[in-house]
């Protein structure tokens, strides 16, 4: 955990309305993902704060959570309008206001954020709503309950007032962020909705549209406070410069994961102003994949001091009032494309998250601050998001355009049942929130991008390695300055690794070196400065195959004098050099008695583009490309594919592989 280097502010103590402990009462294995290796959750944490009040950012900084119990009257009203059970989700706060509230509430003074219970009560058609709550001093918003609890009924909607107005009642988004099963932090929590941004107004409502008031057990209005230091108003678009410098919390000891990708900027928690973590969150084995988030909250700020202000707040709001650690995403991303470091260590560990129940094991959790239910995120922001997920997800070999085979036990939120065994499920490396829990995020709009995302950031994770690993597998050498930048800007620029390759194949060092490799093999020599130019020059224009050179030198008289100037020793020499190994008497004499009337070329054709043959060049390619030899089922489909469609092809679809990327990441880490 991180040790607070400068005092707390005052912190707030808060009676709390206590109707049974805040744990989840249910027992369920570890919450994981396919890995099963991942690190296990501490079950040493501490319990969760019963001080409400915590303070980040440093000491002309504070940020203040207060929670209000809500206790509801068993008859009359708060005389305040009504909140609607159906509100529109996309009516404007700013619409026009409901109808007035009486005197009697309206005239009230509004009750202060640091009282500890806000009285609430039936309207005449059974709906609850609080008292107005003073906030002036509170920009975030989120309403809880214990975990467990049935709140499917609970409705819970706001409205604010400025001045003397009251903007419409507006639905508060539901919860769809959650700990794993099992997890310290799941044990630790409350249930909540997500923080709302109510930014700068004066007065709250919390209305419900719950029918009974069972539903209304131990629920809370959590209310979140802080100021935007006015030394970090950057203006849009700002991004630190320098490199990116905090202090590490201690941690157990872990593999840290680094790449050759280059990281992107990324704005520190020392820099936004991050509290220390209340708890350590557990650590995975590895990363496996990514979820894209957005916050639903408002798109209007401003500056970077604002968008770091609401980070603030909603790091209180997950660590003071939902219970958690830390920040429930690992990172943060604004609509400028500044990137801001979320739990701490997320730059070099796969830390584990709260950002999508079932699915926080081994996966990066990243929201863009703001609602995007409909707006497209900006250029910007899609581009930060390639840059850093293919950053993290490079550590690790991943893909960020691949699929992924994961395993969840289930959760609060999860689209899949709360399970022991697991639920094993295929999803794409960097899927969107709404594809594992049941939530409309990250939103359409930002949901639309994702298939860009995925295609940068796999361009992202792979260029500089893929160049480094084709050079190597191809040229035999090491890439070249101008190579390396130069492809690496053609795949940057859209060129898919499959064309690399067969770029790189076509060129002049490739094709040279593939004539003197086959005329070392089949004829024992160096080809003569003729014989070069011949076939680089047949290569090179696409008219004969790389690999049927060899099917070619086969069928020459120096061939056939070099294996011992007979028949039967041609036809064993083409075994040996071509299959590996001897010919059986019947296969000698099938080919010897075709040769008198078809010739020579009976035989190598026969021979070279047999399925024998084919399993070979096959093995030849798994090794120079994989590392490995093909298993049973790729010569089975790989075989066949080679002799009706060639080399060329057969190295496209290995090239393009996950296996072939994640390999080159490894080998040029």
């Amino acid at each position: 955990m991180h040790q607070p280097v400068v005092p707390f502010a005052l912190i707030v103590a808060l009676a709390l309305l206590v109707s049974g402990p805040i744990v989840d009462g249910q027992q369920h294995t570890s919450g994981g993902q396919a890995p099963s290796s991942a690190g296990a959750l501490e079950q040493g944490a501490p319990a969760a704060p019963t001080v409400e009040g915590v303070s980040g950012g440093g000491p002309t900084d504070p940020v203040t959570v207060n929670q209000m119990a809500v206790a509801v009257s068993p008859a009359g009203s708060t005389g305040t309008g009504t909140p609607s059970a159906a509100a529109s989700p996309t009516a404007s706060p700013s619409a026009s206001p409901s109808a007035a509230p009486s005197a009697a509430s309206s005239d009230a003074p509004p009750v202060a954020p640091s009282a500890p219970v806000v009285a609430a009560a039936k309207d005449p058609s059974g709906v609850v709503e609080t008292a107005p709550i003073d906030t002036t001093s509170v920009q975030t918003v989120g309403i809880t309950w214990p975990a467990g609890q049935d709140v499917a009924t609970l409705q819970p909607q706001i409205r604010t007032k400025v001045g003397d107005t009251w903007s419409s009642w507006q639905p508060v988004p539901q919860p769809d962020s959650a700990p794993d099963p099992g997890s310290a932090e799941a044990a630790r929590g409350r249930s909540g909705t997500d923080s709302v941004w109510i930014g700068s107004v004066d007065a709250v409502q919390v209305g419900f549209a719950a029918k009974s008031t069972a539903a209304m057990t131990d629920v809370k209005v959590a209310l979140v406070g802080s100021k935007a230091a006015a030394t970090q108003a950057q203006p849009a678009g700002w991004r630190p410069s320098g490199a990116v410098s905090h202090a590490a919390s201690a941690r157990p000891a872990a593999a840290l994961a680094t790449s050759a990708v280059g990281a992107p900027t990324i704005i520190s928690r020392d820099q936004w102003g991050a509290a220390p973590e209340a708890c350590t969150p557990a650590v995975a084995s590895t990363l496996v994949g990514a979820v894209i988030h957005h916050t639903a909250d408002t798109n209007s700020y401003t500056t970077v001091a604002q968008a770091e202000q609401m980070i603030r707040n909603d790091q209180a709001y997950h660590i003071n009032v939902r219970g958690w650690c830390d920040l429930g995403y690992n990172f943060v991303v604004d609509k400028w494309g500044n990137i801001y470091e979320g739990r701490a260590n997320s730059e070099t560990e796969p830390v584990i998250g709260v950002h999508a129940g079932g699915f926080n094991t081994g996966t990066l959790g990243v929201a863009i601050l703001g609602d995007y239910t409909s707006l497209v995120p900006s250029a910007a922001t899609q581009e930060a998001l390639a840059e850093l997920i293919g950053w993290r997800l490079a550590a690790y070999g991943r893909n960020p355009g691949g699929m992924m085979t994961y395993t969840t036990y289930g959760g609060e939120t999860s689209r899949w049942p709360t399970t022991t065994t697991g639920t094993t499920v295929t999803e794409p490396v960097v899927m969107g929130h709404r594809d594992v829990d049941y939530t409309s995020c990250p939103g359409d709009g930002a949901y639309s991008t994702l298939a860009w995302i995925r295609d940068r950031a796999s361009k992202i994770a792979f260029s500089e390695p893929l160049v480094q690993a084709l050079y190597s597998d191809m040229l035999q050498r090491p890439v070249d300055p101008t190579g390396l930048s130069t492809w690496t800007a053609a795949l940057m620029a859209g060129t898919g690794a499959s064309a690399l390759g067969d770029q790189i194949a076509h060129s002049a060092e490739y094709v040279n070196r593939r004539v003197v490799e086959a005329y070392a093999q089949i004829l024992g020599r160096t080809p003569d400065p003729t014989g070069l130019a011949t076939w680089s020059q047949a290569i090179m224009s696409g008219r004969l195959r790389v690999e049927d050179l060899r099917g070619q030198l086969i069928q020459s008289d120096e061939y056939y004098a070099r294996a011992g100037g007979t028949d039967p020793a041609y036809v064993a020499r083409l075994y040996q050099d071509i299959l590996g190994r001897a010919p059986a008497a019947s296969e000698v004499s099938s080919w010897v008695s075709q040769i008198p009337s078809r010739g020579r070329g009976i035989v190598s054709n026969g021979v070279w583009r047999s399925l024998e043959s084919a399993q070979r060049r096959v093995n030849e390619a798994f090794g120079i490309y994989l590392g490995r030899s093909a298993d049973p089922t790729g010569l089975s489909t790989w075989a066949p594919y080679w002799q009706a469609n060639g080399e060329d092809a057969l190295r496209a679809m290995i090239i393009g592989s996950d296996e072939y990327l994640s390999r080159a990441v490894s080998r040029f880490p």
